[in-house]
């Protein structure tokens, strides 16, 4: 898989991943900022209603409620739309209002086996002295019980009002559609930019790398690539380096190369001249039937190699055919007739063993008597 598919994939999980996380982390966040806002709207609601209806409670604390009373329970539940049903009760728990007039006066108990509460807020309420709010209805809704606190904090009342989250779950859903379409913006800003970077630092540095590095021959063993202060750069140090170690290899092997011609001519120089008749032309040819060493004098202009058939003409088969009998039986001396300069000769030919892989045949040519 290419670098850049590989970078695209991390990103893409790495990105939805923190994209997931971030949206748990921001629904919660909205979700306890807007129910707290609705809690803190209906506290502060019946907060700014709580003296008058104190004031009724003290003055009347037990049965129903007054007009006063009533008006501003009516009020307060026809001004919130948000407001599904709301019990107001006295210091005892009976019912002093209820839009269904029929509970009014009813105990806390009796009202409890006859419609019921959603929640126990109202308890905890009274027994807290502080604002209570418990969810119910698969959360749609708050079970709300709002104490009215008379002097020193005693319990007068309980207002317990039952709030829809419509509002509020709107809320946190659009809230949410921003996250959502803000993370994505993000994500493609970032990515482009680290695309980018990327391509220009990275992918395209290794693309020029890899060109200079397929441009590398054993005739031009040099990198060509600009340097870089990366690691990029570092690479192509390295690359540069081993093609210098390579090359230096390589020298050092044809120079032992040439030294070891050089030695071997030396060698049959030696032999020949021991071996070899006095008058007698030899010489020594390797497995691809090139010069190696002649005990006469040979040179032909413009060639650094001189080949067998560059002294012998093709249409001298004979010596070709003597050759190659030699190469398929080493060690034999075969024999045959061949013509050098106008002089007709008598050639033998011998492979000599193999030697570390070296093949070498020695030819003698002797002037016919």
């Amino acid at each position: 898989m290419k670098l850049t598919a590989k970078w695209l994939l991390w990103f893409v999980l790495v990105t939805v991943y923190a994209s997931v996380i971030g949206g748990l982390f921001y629904y919660n966040l909205f979700k306890f900022v807007f129910d707290k806002k609705l809690q803190n709207e209906m506290v502060e609601m019946v907060r700014f209603r709580a003296p008058a209806l104190v004031q009724q409670l003290a003055a009347r604390p037990k049965g129903e409620a007054s007009f006063r009373e009533a008006e501003i329970m009516k009020d307060m539940a026809r001004n919130d739309d948000r407001i599904k049903s709301l019990v107001y009760l006295g210091y005892d728990g009976s019912i002093r209002w209820h839009e269904n007039t029929q509970f009014l006066g009813m105990s806390y108990q009796d009202y409890k086996n006859a419609v019921g509460f959603d929640t126990n807020s109202v308890l905890q309420a009274m027994k807290d002295r502080l604002p209570r709010a418990i969810l119910f209805g698969k959360g749609d809704y708050y079970d709300m019980a709002i104490p009215l606190l008379a002097k020193d904090s005693v319990v007068a009342g309980v207002i317990n009002v039952t709030v829809s989250r419509e509002n509020a779950k709107q809320l946190i859903a659009s809230s949410m559609i921003r996250y959502a379409f803000g993370a994505l913006i993000m994500m493609l800003l970032i990515g482009g930019v680290l695309y980018l970077f990327l391509l220009l630092k990275i992918i395209r540095p290794l693309g020029v790398l890899k060109d200079s590095i397929d441009a590398v021959s054993m005739n031009n063993m040099v990198l060509q690539f600009p340097g870089r202060h990366d690691e990029i750069g570092d690479v192509a140090n390295s690359v540069s380096s081993l093609l210098d170690k390579v090359r230096e290899e390589l020298q050092h092997s044809q120079n032992a190369e040439i030294m070891s011609l050089e030695k071997e001519q030396h060698w049959w120089e030696a032999i020949l001249a021991v071996a070899v008749p006095k008058g007698s032309r030899a010489l020594v040819i390797d497995e691809n039937n090139n010069v190696l060493y002649a005990n006469f004098e040979l040179a032909i202009p413009g060639k650094d190699k001189i080949h067998l058939l560059d002294i012998f003409d093709g249409r001298q088969q004979e010596i070709i055919q003597v050759v190659g009998e030699a190469m398929d039986n080493p060690a034999k001396v075969l024999r045959g007739t061949v013509e050098n300069k106008n002089v007709q000769c008598i050639v033998r030919a011998v492979q000599l063993p193999d030697d570390a892989g070296k093949n070498r045949i020695v030819l003698v040519l002797e002037p016919e008597k």
